[in-house]
């Protein structure tokens, strides 16, 4: 059985020199590759050929396609900024529980559930430890006291 392979359509507003400007002038090389491929569906080539030269998917190649004609250039910049998940604690509130729990000796796993007592928010035991140690650098104590003089107060035999 032979696939057929759909073919887009580019949209008519930009030249083919204009696309090959933006392509010499681009300075992103993510962006320069998705331009290559544009420019060479305007010269003739299929996207079947585009992909294989460029080595990507076929469908990687739709879907610059669609995003060319649907946004033009801009649309083809990372939007490195939208990625990601919204944070459940802004940096202003772990700040805010930095400072009340400051002091107290909580563990980790106690300020787990403390986060999950006052603020409704339920974090792993890593999601709190990347948080503190890694963003904030937070120490922690322990919630018990550490006898030094131990051996001191020790009976002798």
């Amino acid at each position: 059985m032979e696939r057929s392979h759909v073919v887009k359509t580019l949209r008519g507003d930009i030249s083919k020199e204009e696309i090959t400007l933006l392509h010499k002038d681009c300075s992103n090389p993510r962006v320069k590759e998705k331009l290559l491929a544009i420019k060479m569906l305007y010269s003739g080539y299929k996207a079947t050929e585009v992909a294989k030269i460029i080595g990507v998917a076929h469908r990687t190649i739709y879907n610059w396609v669609d995003i060319w004609n649907f946004a033009g250039i801009e649309g083809l910049k990372d939007k490195y900024n939208e990625r990601g998940r919204k944070k459940y604690i802004s940096d202003r509130e772990w700040l805010q529980i930095i400072e009340e729990i400051e002091g107290k000796g909580y563990t980790l796993r106690d300020i787990r559930a403390y986060i999950e007592e006052t603020r409704g928010i339920s974090y792993t035991y890593d999601g709190v430890w990347r948080i503190l140690r890694k963003q904030f650098k937070v120490r922690y104590g322990k919630p018990y006291i550490l006898k030094a003089n131990q051996s001191e107060t020790a009976p002798k035999e």
